[in-house]
Parts: structure tokens; C-alpha cells; sequence
């Protein structure tokens, strides 16, 4: 008789510890789904806040084509019309610096969201972001030259050639401007799409 009850007890043990095992298993699991959803919504927050982004971004950007188009007309027929002097140009030479924001993106980066978020995405996001970052360089680097740019056709012995430099610098611009619009586009297409 006395096998039969540590027999006995040694069952009601070991279904005790299974039982606890499994509670702090399930536990575990749980905290960890909960993780997940979390982290699942805090990536779906950033992405929906880099939509807006993107979105605001394609605004300012699009305004910035147009007014540049307007100066690109004005010194185009400044120049077919032979004259170049500050007079006739100065009006037509401004630069927009269209404001391109990248601070939903680099706070994803920076809280890992990025990692909930599907790898084409992300890839798609960050060419975005890299064109996005070419454009406001060169922005940054036509506005350093500015004053030279604006001088050189005040005071150039040919002014008309100065005036071309200025036009194609905005055309680049431009170009560059319409190439990131593009990516914007595709993105938020896409995004609709889903």
C-alpha cells in the first residue's frame, strides 16, 4: 500500500508542474504576442504618418515645379530676346526651396519600426528618402551659388550666358524635383492600391 500512495503523489506533483509549466509558457507567449501587436502597431502608426509625409512633401514639392517652370519661362524669353541685364532677369532669378521633411522617417529608423514593416517596403521607402536627400543637396548647393550665379550675370561682360547658367540649374532642379515626385507617386499609388 505504501507504493501505491507515493505513486499517487508523485502524479499530483508532476501534474502541478506541468500545469504551472504550462501557465508560465502560455504567459510568456502571450506577452510576447502582445509584443508583437504592439510593435505591429506602432510600425502601422509610423507608416501611416510617412504617407502623410510623402503626401505633404509631393505638395510643396509640385508648387515648387511650377513657380521654378514660371522663371524658367521668364529668363527663356529674356534670353531669346537678347536681353539679359539684371533689369529684365532679376525677376526670375529665385530659387524655391521646396520643403522636403523626413522626420517620420528617421523617427521610424531610429524605434527599429522599420523591421515590422515588409522588406520592399522599406527598400522602396529608403530609395525615396535617398533621392529625396539628392534633391535637397543640390537645392542647398544651387542656393550657395546663388549670389555668384545672380553677380556673375550683373556684372559679366555677357550676361546672356550667365542667365543660361541660372536657367539650367534651375532646370536640373527641376528635373530632379520631377524624378522625386515620380517615386512620391508610385509610393502613395501603391499604398492606395493596398
Amino acid at each position: 500500500m505504501k507504493k501505491q500512495a507515493s505513486s499517487f503523489e508523485w502524479r499530483k506533483v508532476g501534474a502541478e508542474v506541468g500545469a504551472i509549466v504550462f501557465a508560465v509558457l502560455l504567459a510568456l507567449w502571450l506577452e510576447g504576442w502582445r509584443e508583437d501587436v504592439e510593435r505591429q502597431e506602432r510600425a502601422d502608426l509610423f507608416l501611416d504618418r510617412i504617407r502623410a509625409e510623402i503626401s505633404q512633401n509631393r505638395e510643396n514639392l509640385q508648387e515648387t515645379i511650377h513657380q521654378h517652370e514660371d522663371y524658367m519661362a521668364g529668363l527663356e524669353a529674356a534670353i531669346k530676346d537678347g536681353n539679359a541685364s539684371i533689369e529684365a532677369v532679376g525677376p526670375f532669378l529665385q530659387i524655391e526651396g521646396s520643403a522636403t521633411n523626413s522626420s517620420a522617417w528617421q523617427s521610424a529608423k531610429m524605434s527599429q519600426s522599420i523591421s515590422q514593416m515588409p522588406p520592399e517596403m522599406v527598400a522602396d521607402l529608403a530609395s525615396i528618402y535617398d533621392t529625396q536627400t539628392y534633391y535637397a543637396n543640390y537645392l542647398a548647393f544651387f542656393f550657395h551659388n546663388y549670389t555668384e550665379l545672380a553677380t556673375a550675370i550683373e556684372v559679366n561682360d555677357r550676361p546672356i550666358v550667365s542667365a543660361r547658367k541660372f536657367y539650367r540649374h534651375l532646370d536640373v532642379t527641376n528635373t530632379l524635383a520631377e524624378q522625386l515626385l515620380r517615386r512620391y507617386d508610385a509610393f502613395l499609388q501603391q499604398q492606395s492600391g493596398n
